[in-house]
């Protein structure tokens, strides 16, 4: 008997041995033991500066304040956004963030999350619809009136000018208004279209794409004096296209202020100015304001983050 009872002991013992090191190896558990929450986030994009600077806001910012984030990018695809939320919700999620590539489709996508409980927050590119805590962005209209106010001052009253932007994202369309609102009240005039509406040139958010429409703004409208670009990824373009067609006197104004786009508006060419942002405090204050959720404090709806005007090293 005694000896039975020592196998006994000793097998119990191997055994819990084995489940100790199960547990210890299982990723779910281990994840459980760290008591760390997770934060989600599905970006637009991370292959440009901003959203390489917003990225990095979020990560560091959560790391700090004691979060596993999560962050995946749906590279401008509407589906792999989908897919994104998918991989995410299987994480388990205190809160997700999502920088929309469609505002307004993306309520499909917030509605897997919100039908598991999962608080959703929206980042640079707000939804038109679902059921969102809070979302947190430039102040794109606001943006879009810095760029009129510099556009006016440096081609004048009456000065001929258009846009190149990218459709189907809030913070692309706020940023057109801003400018167009602004633009009219200190005289400019736009191209339109024949039912005399402001011209926007869908650049699609492509340099080839973007050149190719400027081209066409310019070889259609002799007396162009200034071209708008809503980001810098569109202006890289519309710069290509006001070079080539040896027109030096259009002014360029882009949006985002991106080390390239700094660098070419200190060379003193055509492209002159461009609205700053501060993405990397977009990241941080979402990631402080998701926190604040969770902890039961009441957030605003609407979050801006302020944004200057950037035309060159002083």
């Amino acid at each position: 008997m005694k000896k039975r009872t020592a196998t006994a002991a000793t097998l119990l013992a191997a055994l819990g041995f084995v489940l100790c090191a199960a547990l210890i190896l299982a990723p779910s558990c281990s994840k459980k033991g760290s008591g760390k929450k997770v934060i989600g986030v599905s970006l637009l994009k991370e292959n440009d500066d901003f959203y390489k600077t917003l990225k990095k806001g979020l990560q560091e910012t959560g790391e700090k304040m004691g979060y596993e984030m999560v962050i995946l990018s749906a590279d401008t695809d509407e589906d792999k956004q989908d897919k994104n939320m998918d991989a995410i919700l299987l994480k388990n999620p205190s809160a997700v963030v999502l920088c929309p590539v469609n505002s307004r489709g993306v309520h499909t996508i917030i509605k897997k999350a919100t039908a598991q409980n999962v608080p959703v927050f929206t980042a640079d590119i707000a939804a038109e619809r679902g059921e969102v805590v809070a979302h947190i962005a430039s102040d794109n209209y606001m943006g879009g009136q810095l760029a009129a106010e510099r556009m006016a001052k440096l081609i004048g009253k009456g000065g001929l000018v258009t846009i190149i932007y990218q459709p189907g994202t809030e913070s692309v369309a706020a940023r057109v208004k801003g400018f167009v609102d602004k633009g009219g009240e200190l005289g400019l005039t736009f191209i339109e279209d024949t039912d005399g509406n402001v011209m926007q040139y869908d650049g699609n958010d492509d340099q080839q794409k973007s050149e190719e429409k400027a081209k066409t703004a310019i070889a259609g409208n002799p007396a162009l004096k200034g071209i708008f670009a809503a980001n810098d990824n569109m202006a890289t373009g519309a710069e290509a296209a006001i070079l080539g067609s040896g027109r030096g006197d259009i002014v360029l104004i882009g949006y985002d202020a991106s080390p390239l786009a700094q660098k070419k508006i200190d060379a003193g060419g055509v492209w002159k100015a461009d609205v700053m942002q501060n993405p990397y405090d977009i990241g941080k204050i979402t990631v402080e304001t998701i926190d604040k959720h969770i902890k039961g404090e009441k957030v605003n709806a609407v979050i801006g983050v302020a944004v200057g005007l950037y035309d060159g090293k002083k």
